[in-house]
């Protein structure tokens, strides 16, 4: 007669191992999405700055008016909408 060999304890081990690899993987997915995210948001505020800028060098006060206006709202949109990305990646 045929017995089955016990491998239950390497089917633990293979888990834990795919378990700790999954984490891993996880930790390191954050730690590239709230890189990502901090280079995007530098990236826009140089970019609003600079459209700030362009519209003072008209000369034209509304320009500069239209310029800072806008480009407040999208600092204080983009404020809220990537504290809250960066707290769900935090997680």
């Amino acid at each position: 007669m045929t017995s089955t060999p016990d491998v239950s304890g390497q089917v633990e081990a293979a888990t834990q191992r795919v378990r700790e690899l999954s984490e891993r993987v996880m930790e390191q997915a954050k730690s590239n999405g709230l890189a990502w995210l901090e280079g995007y948001e530098r990236v826009l505020k140089n970019m609003l700055d600079l459209e700030e800028q362009a519209a003072k060098g008209t000369g034209a006060d509304w320009a500069g008016t239209l310029a800072s206006t806008h480009a407040n709202f999208v600092r204080e949109t983009s404020e809220v909408v990537f504290g809250v990305m960066r707290d769900q990646m935090k997680r």
